[in-house]
């Protein structure tokens, strides 16, 4: 009897591949470096020929691995599109989306009755941290995410939805409001240096933390920050009973509110922050997870929309 390979395998190989030694590829696959050598240890003890070169730490396939590699690239790819056509033959529509804590209320809600009244997608979501699904994605227990590009991963792609302008919000009675007012005049933006050593908060989200004190990167001094919110509505609803100021998105600048001046900020580091789509790299688009990200290119994307990022820009690395 002929050895079985198991896609198992395959997926495991291309991993180590991608990461260039067994401990990174198994914290990419959720296991232990261990594990991982004992897995492949007792495939090749069922070949009966070794698939790597074992010389002080190094993963080198060797031929027979380097064969198995190339070829299993190919069943792989055959392999997810059969599941696809699978699905798409017993008329699955079931998307797995991933949403970031306060954004759902933002962009779901319309998603979800659209996908529903119109019988396209049967869409499910987990809320949660950017961190907590990006682990989900990864895993393969959500198909997509919408969330701020904040994090690089070697096993991802993101493509851009919009740029996410944010402003510097202050309570209408707020006496610096003058001051900013006069300065806004030359071009319609304000600079961070006239709020120095005011009362700020921050959104408790690391995507968000980043982000905010970036902006204040050049200068000799760091915000100060009085009080950190779970939820932008709470922060915004602060800046609106005169408690403090905040950066704030573009979401809420566009509301109607007597209590909140907003200012565009006139700064060295951008100023906004970029919503994507993330999915699994080469996963296949099916026509429903397809159905979603048009959706939402069309009825929440800029001009920006459906431009591909590059990873290098994004600040952080995300690890397991």
């Amino acid at each position: 009897m002929h050895p079985i390979i198991e896609i198992k395998t395959i997926m495991y190989m291309r991993a180590i591949a991608r990461e260039g030694s067994f401990q990174s590829a198994a914290e990419a696959l959720y296991t232990s470096q261990p594990a991982l050598s004992q897995y492949i240890k007792r495939v090749e003890d069922e070949l009966t020929f070794p698939l790597y070169e074992r010389d002080r730490g190094r993963c080198i396939p060797t031929a027979a691995g380097t064969v198995l590699l190339e070829h299993g690239k190919a069943l792989l790819e055959n392999y997810e599109s059969m599941l696809e056509e699978m699905k798409t033959a017993a008329n699955v529509k079931d998307v797995r989306i991933g949403w970031p804590t306060g954004y759902t209320l933002l962009y779901f809600t319309k998603l979800f009755s659209y996908m529903e009244n119109n019988f396209l997608v049967n869409a499910h979501i987990l809320e949660d941290s950017v961190e907590v699904l990006l682990s989900a994605l990864l895993k393969k227990d959500i198909d997509l995410l919408f969330t701020p590009a904040i994090y690089a991963h070697p096993s991802m792609e993101y493509v851009t939805v919009r740029h996410e302008e944010f402003y510097l919000g202050v309570p209408k009675k707020h006496e610096i409001n003058a001051l900013l007012a006069q300065t806004q005049m030359d071009d319609g933006f304000v600079d961070l240096c006239h709020v120095k050593g005011l009362p700020f908060l921050l959104i408790d989200a690391k995507a968000y933390t980043v982000f905010f004190y970036d902006l204040f990167r050049y200068f000799d001094w760091m915000p100060n920050v009085i009080f950190v919110c779970k939820n932008w509505d709470r922060g915004f609803n602060l800046v609106a009973q005169g408690e403090c100021l905040a950066i704030l998105p573009y979401w809420y600048a566009d509301r109607n509110n007597e209590n909140v001046i907003f200012y565009r900020i006139k700064n060295k580091r951008s100023t906004y922050r970029i919503f994507a789509c993330a999915y699994r790299k080469n996963a296949i688009i099916s026509n429903p997870m397809q159905a979603v990200i048009n959706y939402m290119m069309e009825h929440a994307g800029d001009e920006y929309a459906g431009t591909p990022i590059d990873q290098e820009t994004l600040p952080l690395h995300f690890r397991f």
